[in-house]
Parts: C-alpha cells; structure tokens; sequence
C-alpha cells in the first residue's frame, strides 16, 4: 500500500536537481514514492536524473516525449501515482528531513480532504518563513468560506500547490486531480479555487518543512512572454466554476478584484514584453473585463483606488469597449 504519492516535475533543473533528489531519499520511507518527471531538459538535467534515482529509494523516472509544460508534466505524474495522499515538489525546490511524514501525519489527523501549509522562501542565502494565511490551525474548516475576503489575502490567494498534501482519490471522484493543460501558467491558481470550490473540509498547520527557492534563472516566471497572459485564461475558468456554485454571487467579487489586481499588475510591467506580447495583454484584458458580469465590475471598481481604477478604465478607452 502506498500513502503517499510525491509528483516532481523537472526541466531545465541541472543545478538543482541534485540537492531535490537528496532531500527526496531523505524523507524516504517504505510506503511513499517518488514519481520525478522530467519534461525533456536540454541541460544535462535528465542525465543526472537517470544516474541519481536508483539511490533513492521510492523513486521512478519518467520522461515526456516533447516538452510539455507544468500542467502536463504534473498531469503524468498524477497519472501514475498511487498513493492515498500526493503532493509535489518543483525541480529546484527541497523538503527538509522527515517532513513528509508530519505532512502525512497531519492530514490523517485532521481527517480533511486537504491540507495546507507554510513554507520556507530562499532567497541565496536568505530564508524567510511564510504561513499560510488563514486561522485557525489543524481542525476542518469549509473551503469555501475561506475563499473570502475581497479586499484581503485569503487561501485562493496562496495557490502554492506544494505547500499541501491532498487526498488523492477524494480529488479524483470530484474531478478535481489533474490541472487544466491549457494553461500554460496560473494553472495553480485554478486549481486551488476549484479545490475550494468542490471539497468538502480543508485544514492548515503552521508546517513549513518546504523550501522554495525565488528569483532562479530560466523559471517561467521570469519570462516575459505570452504564456505570462495565461492568467485571464485562467480567471475566465474560474467565473465559469464560481457560476455553478451555491454561494458563487458573493465569491465572483473575489474573483473579479483578483483579476483586476492582476491586470494592474501586467500593465505596470507591460514595457517588458515585445510589442506583439503587449497587444495581447490590452486586447485580451480589455475583453475579459467586457464579457465579466459588470455589476460586479462596477462593485468592484468603487472599492479600489484611483490609480488602479484609472489603468483599467483607460484599457477600456483604447480598446473602445465601453465602461
């Protein structure tokens, strides 16, 4: 029987995966597996997999075909995991010994469908330690109600997926597993509202055994490029999901105040990407916004401050959609 299923997807991860792997054997124990997939490297980092996996124990690698992107990559891991609980790592990141197994303990002890943690973000030499941002600690709570509020950082605003672990088949029935392969980024994002928007209980514990490196070279993050622009993609599946649900009114104001920070966000950096990438961040902006519900625009709107008020209802002059 395995408990615990831990899906690492890899690319382009030469200088790290070393230290990722290490951490894995270390936490290793009979009934946890580690399924390291690597999503067609091109530095050297699949060699050092294929040499390093036989010491640790629990360990299987795969390889995509073609290059396929976070979503897939964890959609094949997923695909092959059989533990009751799963939970990921990227390629660049690393446990601390035994985590896992407070990980486990955790959820076992809380009796959710998931659980939540903090995290340790590294900067070089810097540490930092970050807790999920919601209280209280280690009892079910609704997910639901923890998607609130509008104005301030709530669970959905955390969509760190490897800062959890998540009853594996419970997600599967609810259809809730696997990520959306057609988002190329923000794909955490609309997997944990659809989490919180289909599960059960959740709970958090101030676990933060995870370490998270920021500011590596070659992340996706860093490339400003139109897979960035994925976020309305994303944002548009969730008003999609929120509009079948029970209380979905009240929590589209949290989608639509996220999706406009977000939009600020791209256009104040929007002199980083080429001309062409820029055009689709205003036309597909400028479009999101006209086809969202516009009473809860305009809500919206009224509680937030000029300047980003100003940004946005100038992207729907340039782009002649009315306000």
């Amino acid at each position: 029987m395995v408990t615990l299923s831990v899906i690492v997807p890899m690319c382009n991860v030469r200088d790290y995966c070393r230290a990722t792997l290490k951490s894995l054997a270390l936490n290793a124990r009979s009934d946890f597996e580690f399924i390291v997939v690597d999503d067609r490297s091109t530095d050297g980092t699949f060699e050092i997999l294929r040499d390093m996996i036989p010491s640790v124990p629990g360990a299987l690698l795969l390889r995509n075909s073609e290059n396929k992107g976070i979503s897939a990559t964890r959609n094949v891991g997923l695909a092959a995991a059989r533990g009751t609980y799963v939970t990921f790592l990227d390629g660049d990141d690393w446990f601390a010994p035994g985590y896992l197994a407070k990980l486990v303990e955790s959820i076992t002890a809380a009796g959710v469908d998931f659980v939540r943690t903090g995290h340790v973000r590294v900067y070089g030499k810097k540490r930092e330690v970050v807790r999920a941002p919601v209280s209280p600690r280690a009892v079910p709570l609704d997910p639901a109600s923890f998607v609130l509020p509008v104005d301030a950082s709530s669970m959905v605003d955390y969509p760190l997926v490897w800062a959890g672990v998540y009853d594996r088949e419970r997600l599967l029935a609810l259809d809730s597993l696997f990520f959306d392969q057609s988002l190329r980024t923000a794909e955490d994002r609309h997997w944990m509202w659809r989490l919180h928007l289909r599960t059960r209980t959740f709970a958090v514990t101030d676990l933060h055994g995870i370490f998270y490196r920021r500011d590596v070279a070659g992340s996706l993050t860093k490339i400003p490029d139109e897979r960035q622009l994925d976020f309305i993609k994303c944002y548009e599946k969730v008003f999609q999901e929120v509009a079948v649900h029970e209380r979905g009114y009240d929590l589209s104001f949290k989608v639509m105040r996220t999706l406009c920070a977000m939009i600020v966000v791209h256009l104040d950096r929007a002199d980083t990407y080429d001309e062409f990438t820029r055009g689709l961040l205003m036309e597909r902006s400028a479009r999101a916004l006209h086809n969202s519900p516009q009473d809860v625009l305009e809500e919206t709107l009224r509680g937030m401050d000029a300047r980003r008020v100003k940004k946005l209802r100038a992207l729907w002059s340039d782009f002649g959609v009315a306000a």
